[in-house]
């Protein structure tokens, strides 16, 4: 089984969301949302790219359940200063965001790979937001890999959530068609 950064980020918002994904039902290719968000991370910060590298980067975790392969693609990995960036386009899913770095952070240790901080900015905010990587931190990225591991075996899809929380997600017509 392998777990990525997009799984650990989706956990914080949407286990229903989580475990299509998982399933290779994908939505993000329908939705405007997405796409902007995309464009935005690739538009607001055009130098970045000549200054960082992008960097795939996995580890074997041994869990409760036995060796579980963690995956990530990093955009922009500033190796010389051992700082993770990442750009997104609202803080509205700030806790999802700061999940996704720490994973990020916590890969690249189990590598040996001197990651200090990660950056998270918000381009349309004017915000950025420092992600730091301790102990307890790493325990919960860990607890996050288990709690993925656990919804991805369900055998059916998670309920949905209140429909109020999903106006803006990719799966929202897959979710409430038919719904009044």
């Amino acid at each position: 089984m392998t777990i990525n950064a997009t799984l650990i980020n989706i956990l914080h918002i949407c286990h229903r969301e989580l475990w299509l994904h998982a399933h290779a039902i994908r939505m993000e290719h329908t939705s405007d949302i997405v796409a902007e968000g995309k464009l935005l991370g690739e538009t607001s910060y055009p130098q970045r790219a000549d200054k960082n590298q992008e960097l795939e980067i996995s580890a074997e975790i041994f869990t409760d359940k036995g060796f579980v392969t963690c995956t990530a693609k990093i955009d922009f990995f500033d190796a010389i200063r051992g700082v993770v960036y990442e750009t997104k386009k609202s803080a509205a899913k700030e806790l999802a965001h700061v999940a996704q770095v720490q994973f990020y952070l916590y890969l690249l240790r189990k590598n040996n790979v001197t990651a200090h901080y990660g950056q998270i900015e918000y381009p349309k905010l004017r915000q950025t937001e420092r992600v730091e990587l301790n102990e307890e931190d790493e325990k919960k990225i860990e607890s996050s890999i288990l709690k993925v591991i656990e919804i991805i075996s369900l055998e059916t899809c998670p309920p949905t959530l209140p429909k109020s929380k999903c106006s803006k997600c990719s799966y929202f017509d897959f979710c409430w068609s038919g719904e009044e």
